[in-house]
């Protein structure tokens, strides 16, 4: 059996070979804002906590790897520790047990001496979040924790209000075409949502665009918000997301909620029903009947897919009764999962495929959007009702269509009386104003977040 101290010395001096594989040159835009942390640390003796969750495949190991060979241009190669939990149960270790062979190998003081300490894969820790608040409040350690989406099923009061947690997403076309053509676009979604203002976001356009060809934007549109997807080609993509899938399905949600198997396996179907192109809207009778579950259980499975960040759910416009009574949108956060699933059962892309990829893209911005600025998101249940239906925290209302070009600024400016709205947007094929509806093409609204 590998003692602790052997364990110790054998990680700090494998854990360059470890990460050098995920060390990528270009790096997403969250790496900054770790890279400004670390380096307050280092310079100025801030302290943090910082939780990153996410789905699998969000590239959080890649973050921790590339604050790790910079920090390492900064302090001693062995005050940066890295550990992958799963390694360290699978060795029966805790992290308090190799923190203290760490701290008696090298005659370290924990409380004392600057150290950065990435951790891969917290869940697998027992009582990580106590394990966490104890590390911050005994220590001067500067720690990064990464987990699954499912880390915030189990996390205490006392952490949440020590810890900065930040959520990695998967990647927006902005993102994607930085990562992949190195053009970096700065952001407009205020400028063109708030205030309306199509000047500067038209000429982004037309110069972005001129390099970018369609084919492009519909790649991001299919598996390109994974960063993954960046490498190997679109089947090995979409077999590494349905491997994701089991994982999440079968060790993820088995860690924090007690379902027996039959009703893991029933999570897939549940997934396949959902990833129908025609994007109806199930009840939760319909579902239930269809996969012969019980209602209660079927919803406490799909809070969990939304835990998960899978899925997420978009509920009626209206009162809380109707939020409660209608049916919701429920829509895949990653939307290459949704692509993968239709690669399982050999559904062919066509235009009504793209359609209903591009409405769940805008689903995704608008969840960002979101949480971003404190809004919420609904749609407007009545027959040729919102698509979308943003709500500021101040009331104010933002009606969003996806029409493809075929919407008139008399349906959408309907939908804006019914609600009192103040604004309206048309995501389709062209630009303009009319009667003070904004209307972009689609490829343009990809780039504002």
């Amino acid at each position: 059996m590998v003692q602790s101290n052997d364990y110790i010395l054998n990680n700090i001096a494998r854990a360059p070979t470890i990460l050098s594989k995920y060390n990528k040159e270009k790096k997403r835009f969250d790496y900054n804002i770790l890279e400004e942390k670390v380096n307050n640390y280092i310079e100025k003796d801030k302290r943090e906590l910082i939780v990153l969750y996410g789905l699998r495949g969000v590239g959080k190991t890649t973050l921790l790897s590339q604050i790790y060979y910079n920090a390492r241009l900064k302090l001693e190669p062995n005050k940066i520790l890295y550990f992958s939990m799963d390694e360290l149960k699978l060795n029966n270790f805790s992290l308090r047990d190799v923190l203290k062979s760490y701290s008696e190998i090298f005659g370290i003081d924990l409380h004392d001496e600057k150290i950065i300490l990435l951790i891969d894969e917290i869940q697998y820790e027992e009582n990580w979040d106590l394990v966490l608040k104890t590390l911050y409040d005994t220590t001067n350690i500067f720690i990064i924790a990464t987990g699954s989406s499912a880390v915030k099923l189990r996390e205490s009061p006392d952490l949440a209000r020590r810890a900065l947690h930040k959520g990695i997403y998967p990647m927006t076309f902005r993102e994607y075409i930085y990562l992949t053509r190195n053009i970096k676009i700065e952001s407009l979604y205020e400028e063109v949502f708030l205030n309306g203002e199509l000047g500067n976001f038209k000429k982004l356009y037309a110069e972005v665009y001129s390099q970018i060809p369609e084919e492009e934007a519909k790649k991001y549109l299919k598996i390109g918000s994974l960063p993954f997807a960046l490498e190997g080609d679109e089947s090995e993509v979409y077999e590494k997301i349905y491997t994701m899938l089991e994982r999440i399905i079968y060790k993820d949600i088995g860690e924090v909620r007690d379902f027996d198997i039959e009703t893991l396996d029933k999570a897939f179907r549940l997934l396949y029903l959902l990833s129908n192109p025609k994007g109806e809207r199930y009840t939760y009778e319909g579902l239930s009947n269809n996969l012969k579950i019980a209602k209660g259980t079927l919803i406490n499975l799909i809070d969990v897919l939304e835990k998960c960040e899978i899925l997420f759910r978009i509920y009626a416009y209206g009162s809380m009764d109707k939020k409660i009574k209608k049916s919701q949108k429920i829509r895949f956060l990653p939307i290459p999962i949704k692509t993968a699933l239709w690669y399982k059962t050999g559904i062919i892309l066509d235009d009504v495929g793209y359609g209903s990829l591009l409405e769940d893209t805008v689903a995704f911005y608008l969840y960002l959007f979101s949480k971003k600025r404190g809004y919420s998101l609904s749609y407007e249940p009545k027959k040729g009702g919102a698509d979308f239906v943003l709500i500021s925290p101040y009331g104010d209302k933002i009606v969003v269509e996806v029409g493809k070009g075929n919407k008139s600024s008399k349906q959408v400016l309907k939908s804006m009386e019914r609600i009192g709205a103040q604004k309206g947007i048309v995501i389709g094929n062209k630009f303009g104003v009319e009667d003070g509806v904004v209307f972009m093409p689609w490829k343009g609204f990809l780039l504002l977040i």
